[in-house]
């Protein structure tokens, strides 16, 4: 089988591609190198795989992909800071950049498994919080005012008590809070209607693992958190530091990837997620504790706009596809973080 891998040489890309490569897939994969992310060709690239650094916005595509049965979409510009920086940079890079895949996908006969890489950031508000005193229920938009007044948890509109968020599923209506979420929801867009393959979406959550770039600028939370425990740093923590936050294990992503791209039937929208609710500081403390430092993370206050108070999925459907459970923080954080053999 080929696989066409766009973002391969990323770090969720580049642990698909190994997969990939183990199960004796031929393995094209495309990736810009974008400089914000990669100081040219990481260490870990492989000999046995066609890469082409290339921008998939003025991609050519030759007769190499004529062939090509499956495809895995990584490509995507993130940060949620450098969204509302470069909005017009961020929508060009994931929305063209996916349009024009789209494009050349429809003229691959031999086509038949899409896996697009979306995420959390899509659900945005569309979190259902319950109030544990009434049992109202209402979304996760936060106004500015409470922000700035340091009222960070969502509130029951009824009662005034601190709501708790549930699970979002899949059925969840997406409604992103900032730029990149809605990039991504508008690169799920452009697959619709799409004929010449299935479509799997992959909505991920914050995703953690062996190469996971610690010094990018635009790094996810959980990545400048080890960073900054590596380096001696107190993490500083926005907000409180009790924010949830639902983390995934590189690999446990991987093996959902490969499970679609060799057949496995699956709903057209899925979530990958762990299920299990992690506070940012007590991530700061797993990691200090993987590490053997006491490094306890600072509470500074202030906010981030577009930022969602809390973030906790439900995994059935992946734990249905796996046929296990998805790996919790606390057992990962070792295998991510903690010294290599």
């Amino acid at each position: 089988m080929k696989v066409l891998v766009t973002g391969g040489a990323g770090f969720v890309g580049s642990h698909i591609v190994d997969a990939l490569r183990d199960a004796r897939a031929d393995v094209v994969c495309l990736d810009s190198l974008e400089p914000g992310v990669h100081r040219g060709p990481p260490d870990y690239l492989r000999r046995d795989v066609d890469y082409r650094f290339e921008d998939l916005r003025t991609w050519v595509p030759d007769r190499t992909f004529d062939d090509v049965e499956a495809v895995v979409h990584l490509a995507a510009l993130g940060g949620v800071a450098r969204a509302a920086r470069e909005p017009a940079t961020i929508i060009d890079a994931n929305c063209r950049g996916t349009g024009r895949l789209v494009e050349a996908a429809r003229s691959w006969r031999r086509l038949r498994t899409i896996v697009l890489a979306s995420s959390f950031s899509v659900y945005g508000a569309g979190y259902t919080y319950r109030c544990p005193r009434c049992g109202g229920q209402r979304d996760g938009a936060r106004h500015a005012a409470d922000l700035e007044a340091g009222r960070f948890e969502v509130s029951c509109a009824v009662c005034a008590v601190e709501a708790e968020i549930t699970p979002i599923t899949e059925s969840a209506r997406p409604e992103p809070l900032e730029t990149y979420g809605a990039s991504k929801y508008l690169q799920e867009l452009c697959f619709r209607g799409f004929v010449s393959g299935a479509v799997s979406i992959l909505r991920c959550s914050s995703v953690y693992g062996p190469r996971l770039r610690l010094d990018d600028g635009e790094a996810t939370i959980i990545a400048r958190i080890a960073g900054w425990v590596r380096s001696g740093r107190r993490p500083p923590l926005l907000e409180d530091g009790r924010q949830i936050r639902d983390w995934v294990y590189v690999g446990d992503v991987v093996a959902a990837m490969l499970a679609l791209v060799a057949g496995a039937t699956a709903p057209a929208v899925m979530n990958v997620c762990s299920g299990v609710p992690t506070r940012l500081t007590e991530a700061c403390e797993g990691i200090a504790e993987t590490l053997g430092v006491d490094c306890p993370p600072e509470i500074v206050g202030g906010f981030r706009p577009g930022d969602m108070r809390h973030c906790l999925g439900d995994p059935t459907l992946l734990r249905t596809l796996l046929g296990r459970d998805p790996l919790a923080f606390k057992d990962g954080v070792r295998l991510a973080f903690g010294p290599r053999e």
